[in-house]
């Protein structure tokens, strides 16, 4: 299916916060015949004009995926990192990674640990700790033979796996590639379609560094109304307290709260009454922590009406996450109804 390999696609291409242009290439790819802008922070937007009557509706994504950059290459050739992006340590060691290089080329390495021959180790070391091994003998073979510069991204590397008997996938940086690829299948969809409304589709940068590239969004955005696309973490798994209110498979993420966003009730209820006339299952939820490109855009302008619409994600935030293939064409199906629905 054309949505697996998207998928595929984009979750397995390079692209932590500051260094989104592969996926900001890949949108201009399958959205060839959408209009777009870019700004300069790296922000891009594809618009349909719709009637003079209509709604301006934003769809948001951020490109980026959490990553590490080089902050250090040592006399020995191994290189010190510096996290981009929010990491549990404790999904780190041993993970191997791609060093992009000056000439974008991926340098494979590995995040060290200490093996329990030597006794030492067994505390969990924080990311200042740790190193990447890539196989060089020194500090000048690391600059002048693998051609790595202070402040090269540094990127997870994984397996995409799809079983398509439970039609569940397995990938890193779904947070927030399901995003991204809901935009790019959404304007798929809409491009041979006529819209009272204005569809904006914009894949924002820096989202994991404290939605940089949404403020520059706020900044001049005429949006009516806000829909967030995120990867949203999923609260079904073992040791987490509380009722699950996220469970993949179950339907559409629906943020009613987090910290840094309040749902107007207005727009929370016309969505839970669309995705019912569709039959499109929802899981509204009430977040204590975290926030999205929301928080930007919701106080913009005169205040943009704003909400949350995800994809459950297990693990995410690691080297490998999973998501069900049914979330996500919910997403999609969704988001195509509130095309079509939203009229006031």
């Amino acid at each position: 299916m054309e949505s697996i390999e998207l998928l595929k696609r984009l979750t397995l291409a390079a692209g932590i916060s500051g260094h989104e242009s592969e996926i900001t290439g890949i949108m201009k790819e399958q959205l060839s015949n959408w209009e777009y802008e870019e700004d300069r922070m790296g922000n891009i937007t594809f618009i349909k004009k719709g009637s003079e009557q209509g709604k301006k509706l934003l769809f948001i994504a951020h490109q980026d995926e959490i990553g590490f950059i080089v902050a250090d290459i040592l006399p020995s050739g191994m290189l010190k990192i510096q996290n981009i992006g929010g990491w549990n340590p404790n999904t780190l060691l041993s993970s191997p990674v791609d060093v992009i290089n000056d000439n974008e080329e991926k340098i494979p390495g590995i995040i060290g640990s200490i093996p329990k021959h030597f006794g030492v180790g067994d505390s969990q070391p924080q990311i200042p700790e740790m190193f990447v091994d890539i196989g060089a003998i020194d500090q000048n073979d690391v600059i002048e033979n693998f051609g790595i510069s202070l402040g090269n991204a540094i990127t997870p590397v994984c397996r995409f796996y799809y079983n398509e008997q439970n039609r569940r996938m397995f990938s890193k940086a779904f947070d927030d590639r399901v995003g991204i690829a809901a935009l790019i299948d959404l304007g798929k969809e809409l491009a041979g379609e006529d819209t009272i409304n204005t569809i904006y589709l914009c894949g924002s940068v820096q989202e994991e560094v404290g939605t940089r590239g949404a403020q520059a969004v706020a900044g001049y955005t005429d949006a009516d109304y806000c829909f967030v696309l995120e990867g949203a973490p999923a609260d079904d798994i073992p040791g987490i307290p509380g009722n699950p209110q996220t469970c993949v498979g179950r339907g559409v993420h629906l943020r009613i709260f987090d910290p840094t966003l309040i749902i107007p009730a207005s727009i929370r209820n016309k969505i839970i009454q669309i995705a019912r006339k569709y039959e499109i299952p929802v899981q509204p939820t009430v977040r204590r922590g975290g926030g999205t490109d929301g928080r930007q855009i919701h106080t913009a302008n005169r205040g943009i009406p704003t909400i949350v619409l995800g994809v459950p994600v297990r693990f995410a935030h690691s080297h490998n996450c999973h998501i069900s293939l049914d979330d996500y064409q919910n997403l999609v199906s969704l988001c195509l109804e509130i095309v079509r629905e939203f009229k006031d």
